[in-house]
């Protein structure tokens, strides 16, 4: 096989799914998912959802629901226009804080585990059920790992809280006057949280955790680069908020005018500023970093990438699995490929001329949603809206991100595309990816469904990303070349790429690997560009376990999928497969694997 034929990709596909990192600051939780069939959720409709609902259990899950979220503004805004209609009725508008006088307390995880032990779980319904499996096995996931929590650090090169906050701010909604107010709250409140972001860092240095001077290096200029223009009026603080207060209900003129001169003092006098503190902040920690490299060159690093992928995947593997299981598939892929041009000898001259002949994102959009009916459910049709971000963050920010609906505001569904990371040829993908059949498509179905509230917030980053991977590489047979072979061997290339970068991330941080070592792995493959594995070495070392949950999780869904052929043979249909795999919605996948069994014999049986 000729080996030049894998392409590797400096920008790779770092998306965000809704960017709620802000919220694993106080709790260690991500999460994003809703849609179409809830037009108003009210404080009893998830109890009233099922007759043989536990309204005991009911209850207490949407109190924890509201617990969490009531941790920072931002993450509650995100969720819910309406905390009240949730139960929420008593909140500090904040971003968030580190509890740096206690920050090895277990006792919110010990607290939600005695409790949820404390309900028998028969007498829940088949819904609770599966809501009680999910929160009692990121519980114990948390409190296993809790001693480790030094390594959590919100600032990543490109997936952090620094990089994340301009473009939350930016998707805030106004939807009425208490918006506003609670934005300008929240912005004043930047300084003080940076300030407890950097004391934070200030102990991980004390304690030898604080990252290598390369990063820091980085985050610094993508700091900079956002201080440059923060303050102008065409910066992404003062002109987003310009275009959405005039669209408020009830603002009279005077009242849009006294809120355009509030935002631009919060942003001159507490967003620059925490900027300025968190860029002096790290400056002045430069060089005390103790160890480099990836996470197991530091105490219990190997551990910690450990937790990482049982957090995001749920899925009972050992590191040493899951890196089998990258060579396994990519030997696959790599068959997959000779298979192909044995088929097409010229298929390989071919391959450079592979495109998919669409460039514009609402064309596409469009051209997804009818390409997909043969192999996944229907769902309504869902507004959205295509955005673009902002010059000064280009630089630093992921090729693509989808922002999630709130709860009880679900039309309002954005995608963001980074012009300088997404070529033309790889905006068909990346908007499978983010749209259909990807994260808008998989949340919508979700929320259709009405399950817990608490589902979308704890919604494992592994099946989450590793859905929307697997539905991209699935859309490279979409592409309308005329040749089905090509398109086969463009998925099965790319699907080769990406377990490249996740057998990278686990060398790094796992295994060890140096920077040459990422470079000897990947001339495997006819790359001798050093270039190349200087910046998937780091992109490693910042943000460890990334990769691997995109990878790992479209990996799962795969390994699901040839359980059930194998079971079901020809009976097997991928429509109905998918259906399975998106009425489970976001959960570990040790769950997704265990209930696979039921909904094959319920399979088998449609056949009889």
């Amino acid at each position: 096989m000729n080996k030049h034929i894998i392409y590797l990709k400096k920008s790779f596909i770092t998306h965000l799914l809704c960017l709620m990192l802000i919220l694993s600051m106080t709790a260690g939780l991500t999460g994003c998912q809703l849609t179409h069939a809830i037009s108003s959720v009210t404080g009893n409709s998830q109890t009233s959802a099922a007759k043989e609902d536990n309204q005991d259990f009911s209850e207490y899950i949407n109190e924890l629901f509201g617990d969490i979220l009531s941790s920072d503004t931002v993450s509650l805004h995100a969720y819910v226009e309406h905390p009240s209609d949730f139960g929420i009725d008593d909140y500090d508008v904040t971003l968030g804080r580190y509890d740096l006088d206690n920050p090895d307390d277990t006792a919110s995880y010990t607290d939600v585990i005695t409790t949820l032990k404390s309900f028998d779980r028969s007498s829940l319904s088949a819904r609770q059920q599966l809501t009680y499996d999910q929160v009692l096995k990121y519980m114990e996931n948390e409190l296993e790992y809790s001693d480790l929590y030094m390594f959590n650090t919100q600032l990543q090169t490109t997936t952090g809280i620094h990089v994340q906050l301009p473009l939350l701010f930016a998707e805030y909604t106004f939807s009425e006057k208490k918006d506003v107010d609670e934005y300008i709250e929240l912005l004043n409140d930047v300084d003080g949280y940076m300030e407890n972001l950097v004391n934070f860092e200030k102990l991980r240095s004390e304690n030898g955790y604080f990252m290598e001077d390369t990063l820091v290096n980085e985050i610094i200029e993508s700091c900079n680069s956002f201080l440059e223009s923060a303050a102008s009026d065409d910066g992404v603080m003062i002109s987003t908020f310009n275009e959405r207060i005039v669209n408020v209900p009830g603002l009279s003129n005077e009242d849009i005018a006294s809120y355009k001169t509030s935002n631009t003092n919060a942003v001159n006098n507490h967003v620059i500023p925490g900027y300025q503190k968190l860029v002096s902040g790290l400056t002045a920690l430069k060089g005390t970093n103790k160890y480099s490299g990836g996470l197991c060159n530091y105490p219990d690093g190997d551990r910690y990438f450990q937790y990482i992928l049982s957090s995001t995947l749920g899925w009972n593997k050992s590191v040493d699995e899951f890196d089998k299981l990258l060579d396994a598939y990519i030997q696959k892929t790599m068959l997959t490929m000779q298979s192909l041009a044995l088929k097409d000898s010229g298929i390989y001259d071919k391959f450079d001329t592979f495109s998919f002949n669409m460039t514009d994102p609402t064309g596409i959009l469009t051209d997804l949603k009818k390409r997909i009916t043969d192999d996944f459910p229907e769902i309504e049709d869902v507004p959205y809206d295509i955005k673009y971000v902002s010059k000064a963050l280009e630089d630093y920010t992921s090729p693509a991100m989808y922002f999630i609906p709130q709860l009880d505001n679900l039309d309002v569904n954005s995608i963001y595309i980074n012009s300088s990371a997404t070529s033309d040829d790889e905006l068909y993908p990346t908007l499978a990816h983010e749209g259909y059949p990807g994260h808008l498509y998989q949340t919508q179905y979700f929320a259709a469904s009405n399950p817990d509230w608490i589902r979308y917030i704890l919604a494992p980053g592994g099946y989450v990303e590793g859905w929307a991977s697997y539905v991209e590489v699935l859309s490279y047979n979409y592409a309308q070349t005329g040749n089905k072979n090509l398109n086969a061997m463009y998925a099965a290339n790319y699907a080769t790429i990406l377990c490249i970068y996740a057998k990278g991330d686990i060398g790094v941080n796992y295994n060890g690997w140096t920077e040459n070592d990422v470079y000897k792995y990947i001339s495997q493959y006819g790359f001798d560009d050093k270039s190349i594995a200087h910046d998937m070495y780091y992109a490693f070392v910042s943000d460890p376990g990334n990769y691997c949950k995109y990878v790992l999780g479209m990996l799962g869904f795969e390994q699901l999928k040839v359980r059930a052929q194998n079971e079901l043979g020809d009976s097997f249909i991928l429509k109905d497969f998918h259906q399975y795999v998106l009425d489970m919605g976001p959960i570990q996948f040790d769950i997704l694997f265990d209930n696979l069994e039921a909904w094959i014999e319920k399979e088998k049986n449609k056949t009889i």
